[in-house]
């Protein structure tokens, strides 16, 4: 896979599945989804209050808003709940 600017995640994990012949990423991405689900139900105050502190504070307000978005998302549609979101 070649190098690109701001590729986001997902977009680049599907560049690489098919980058490597799977002539179907369905059941890739069902379990990247799977572990990332794990992941939202699991993650704590510290690490969501660490990622947020790593950018400037006008980003942060930016990125906060956006996460609040996501987490109403997660939690409408995929039924994850986690406190710790509720907070951002």
């Amino acid at each position: 896979m070649t190098v690109r600017g701001k590729v986001h995640f997902l977009t680049a994990y599907i560049e690489f599945l098919l980058d490597e012949g799977i002539k179907s990423e369905e059941y890739y991405l069902a379990d990247a989804s799977r572990f990332l689900r794990f992941l939202l139900t699991r993650v704590e105050q510290g690490d969501v209050q660490a990622f947020v502190e790593k950018f400037s504070p006008s980003y942060q307000k930016r990125l906060r808003r956006t996460l609040r978005k996501f987490y109403t998302f997660a939690r409408k549609e995929l039924q994850i709940t986690n406190k710790v979101l509720e907070e951002i």
